[in-house]
Parts: structure tokens; C-alpha cells; sequence
């Protein structure tokens, strides 16, 4: 998909804002240019966020869910601790989380989980080791 869009784009890295271009081809930005003449009250341009660290699982969605919340208010990705569901569901409940993950455009990174289960005083649907999430 080939599209140019103009607006306030905000340069995190400059620190400024300023009215102007993107110009994207096959889904990927190949331009960004300022220009001189600028509309009232454009949009902004930015980054989206990642949120580095977050439990799915604790938002009671699924992540197809999730993702239709989170990209409204700017996150496109996040960097994902499935330990509850593995807490639970074990290996099979971590797949179904990542295979759901994937029927969206927005990013879903899983880290192996955590702690299954979370001490050894708890009773949990299922135990998880080294073995278990090797790739």
C-alpha cells in the first residue's frame, strides 16, 4: 500500500515539531519531508509507543483484543511475559496467545515465561522449565 500523508510530524530525536510529509511504498516509510506551507489544524505524526513489559493476560482479553484498545492510544507493540497463562494453561495456553497474536497487524513480542509456577508453595495449572521453552 502506497500512500503520502501530511501533517505536524513530531522528531523525537530533534526534539521539534514541524508541518510535513510521509511518503510511505509496500508499507514501508521511504520519505519524510518538511514543508514550508502549513494547514490549521492538521494532525500529528509520530512514533508509536512500545510497552516493554506487560501481562496480556491481566486485561482479560485476548490479544486480538488487546491490540484494538492499545493501538488507539498510540502503542503498536508490546513486549509480552505470558506467565499467567502458562501459570494455567502451560505450554498450549502460551501458543494459543502467540498463534492469536498473529492473526493482527500490531506486534507482539513473548518472552518465555517467567516463573510456572510462580513459587514452589503454590498449586498451578502447570509447570514449566528450561526444557519446556527451549526453541
Amino acid at each position: 500500500m502506497n500512500f503520502i500523508v501530511e501533517g505536524n510530524i513530531v522528531d523525537i530525536e530533534e526534539k521539534k515539531i514541524f508541518y510535513g510529509s510521509v511518503e510511505t511504498e509496500d508499507g514501508k516509510i521511504v520519505s519524510i519531508k518538511e514543508i514550508e506551507k502549513q494547514k490549521d489544524n492538521a494532525p500529528f505524526i509520530l512514533p508509536g509507543f512500545i510497552d516493554s513489559h506487560v501481562h496480556i493476560e491481566s486485561s482479560m482479553l485476548v490479544p486480538t483484543e488487546f491490540a484494538k484498545l492499545a493501538v488507539v492510544h498510540g502503542t503498536i507493540a508490546t513486549v509480552s511475559d505470558p506467565h499467567e497463562i502458562a501459570n494455567v494453561c502451560g505450554m498450549k495456553g502460551v501458543e494459543y496467545m502467540i498463534g492469536n497474536g498473529k492473526q493482527v497487524p500490531f506486534k507482539f513480542y513473548f518472552g518465555a515465561p517467567s516463573c510456572v509456577p510462580a513459587t514452589d508453595f503454590e498449586t498451578a495449572g502447570a509447570s514449566l522449565n528450561a526444557n519446556d521453552v527451549d526453541i
